[in-house]
């Protein structure tokens, strides 16, 4: 079955290497967001082993992460699902912790799920045609630009309200993240937006930014991923950067085009990127910083990407 017709699903069972992402069949003329939900599965090399049609979602399928467990973990946004795909290859029934517009989850060593919340405040996403339902018991409060622990059983534990800058359109939270090797500091950003943010999440202290920049000078901070405990990758929107601890750039990796937004799992020899306005994918060598394979989906779809690394 084609990867491009929605039809039947031909996920295999997870090898270890397997790049999934996150490229939603965007199929409403009426919403530039909206679209049966789609997870390619790739070999390390960017050659197709699968599709998973997603059962359930309505919009962009975001924020792939695996578990410790080996389970895949997304979310649609829009709909406030969370999305599981065993390492059988199968779907999982959906989630809904809470009704918010989740954007990734962070597995914490005590058991605990930390939930980043994608929206802050009442605007919506101009000049998109897509719209975002409010909060229940409000007239246009889109997000709270949240921080959720639960338990694993689904019972909230604790919630925090970091600073965010809202990007572009102004809604914008907490788009993507990475939880440092000490389990405490949530590394963030919201997308499009200056800052590269932190807050410390036992204390609910915010903390300084690891980079920022005035608004109005076009530098954009999007997707993330810690590819070290020491070191930071970072999606520029025409290069990679990569940055230690105290927010230094120890390398630059120019990209053709603008759009590279979207980075999967790293580790100190490549990475995989994904560009939003062409859909391509490629696999970065961090050591010479060229692009050793890439793979061509569809524009303005991609909006996760995660690989596969076994589990316990």
């Amino acid at each position: 079955m084609s990867q491009n017709s929605p039809g039947e699903s031909t996920l295999q069972p997870f090898a270890i290497g397997d790049v999934f992402v996150g490229a939603t069949f965007l199929n409403d003329p009426d919403d530039d967001h909206a679209g049966r939900g789609r997870i390619l599965q790739f070999d390390a090399d960017l050659n197709p082993r699968g599709v998973l049609w997603v059962e359930g979602t309505t919009h962009l399928v975001y924020g792939l992460t695996f578990a410790p467990t080996g389970e895949l973990w997304a979310f649609d946004p829009w709909s406030w699902l969370v999305i599981n795909v065993g390492p059988d290859g199968l779907q999982r029934p959906n989630r809904r912790f809470a009704e918010r517009a989740f954007s990734l989850v962070h597995f914490t060593a005590d058991g605990n799920l930390w939930f980043t919340e994608s929206l802050g405040g009442d605007h919506q996403p101009e000049p998109l045609t897509t719209r975002h339902r409010p909060l229940p018991g409000h007239d246009s409060l889109l997000g709270e630009a949240g921080v959720y622990c639960y338990s694993p059983a689904g019972e909230l534990l604790q919630s925090w309200h970091p600073d965010y800058h809202g990007g572009m359109s102004g809604s914008m939270a907490i788009t993507h993240s990475v939880l440092a090797a000490d389990q405490r500091t949530l590394i963030y950003v919201s997308e499009t937006g200056p800052r590269l943010m932190r807050f410390d999440l036992q204390t609910g202290e915010q903390l300084p930014d690891l980079q920022s920049f005035p608004d109005g000078q076009r530098q954009m901070f999007f997707d993330l991923v810690a590819d070290t405990d020491q070191s930071l990758l970072v999606c520029r929107g025409d290069r990679v950067d990569r940055l230690d601890t105290t927010g230094q750039v120890l390398r630059s990796y120019p990209l053709e085009e603008f759009g590279w937004s979207v980075i999967g799992t790293a580790t100190p020899e490549l990475a995989y990127v994904a560009n939003w306005f062409t859909g391509e994918v490629v696999r970065l060598d961090l050591g010479s910083g060229a692009v050793t394979a890439r793979v061509s989906i569809a524009p303005k779809c991609i909006a996760g990407l995660a690989q596969y690394a076994g589990h316990e």
